[in-house]
């Protein structure tokens, strides 16, 4: 919401989080959460899944040292532009849910409805549940070039390489999640805004991105794209420390190395 909307109850977090608290209690907090849990199994295990084997192939494509940085944070660039393309119609449906104001009436009765609805009326597949790809490519893009690519240069280039602190550590994997985790919000809270603009505008004044990103500007200058950072690190923070902690250690458990 405080991406969303300038009027002034959303204009920071903890007002907006006050507000949702009174209007709809513990409700209100999980709006979405079924549309968001089904983005999480399909978008995030493909872009996570698939930054290896993309990794490989930049490797010997190019001839590329294994630990390039460019060819750590291109191979998390593409694996995240891959998963969210095609996946897209989850991440639409969560949005449309989350922006649903107190005292409107809920726009969805079900993930499956609000899939048959935005397509039965927004214009099918392309113009109705792909509405948004353009800003959601950019930022899953820039979001995992930032998390996965970036978690793998601070942890093996820097922990491991500069400061000699054990690959498979749990110290070493928690101090790269942490900054990778910085790193990720602040890179991916601009598209995340324009994204945000795109899939709610339900009346069709534009669905290009460039158009809002300019609306952004115009409105609220630079800071405009930092608008819900403080909500965003909240979710995208222990989100990227946990998923790699865990993922670290059940490739240990598989007899895997570590990223």
């Amino acid at each position: 919401k405080n991406q969303q909307y300038r009027s002034a109850q959303f204009r920071t977090f903890t007002g907006t989080a006050q507000l949702i608290w009174q209007e709809q209690g513990v409700r209100g907090f999980l709006k979405g959460a079924s549309a968001s849990l089904m983005r999480e199994v399909t978008y995030s295990s493909l872009r996570m899944g698939l930054y290896e084997p993309i990794k490989d192939v930049f490797i010997m494509g190019t001839n590329s040292e294994p630990d390039s940085p460019l060819v750590k944070w291109a191979s998390a660039f593409l694996s995240g532009a891959i998963g969210a393309a095609i996946f897209n119609p989850f991440d639409l449906i969560k949005v449309r849910f989350q922006a649903q104001l107190p005292g409107q009436p809920q726009p969805y009765t079900s993930v499956l409805h609000a899939a048959q609805t935005i397509y039965a009326t927004e214009g099918g597949l392309i113009k109705g549940l792909y509405n948004g790809t353009t800003p959601t490519v950019v930022r899953a893009a820039f979001l995992t070039s930032a998390q996965l690519g970036s978690y793998d240069i601070i942890k093996n280039n820097f922990l491991v390489q500069q400061c000699c602190l054990p690959q498979e550590g749990y110290q070493t994997h928690f101090s790269a999640a942490l900054v990778a985790s910085l790193v990720t919000t602040t890179a991916a809270n601009p598209a995340d805004v324009v994204k945000t603009r795109v899939m709610n505008d339900r009346e069709m004044r534009s669905t290009k991105a460039l158009h809002h990103f300019k609306e952004v500007y115009r409105k609220d200058g630079l800071r405009g794209y930092m608008k819900g950072w403080t909500a965003s690190y909240l979710r995208i923070g222990p989100h990227t420390i946990i998923s790699f902690l865990v993922i670290e250690r059940v490739r240990q458990m598989m007899g895997m190395t570590t990223y």
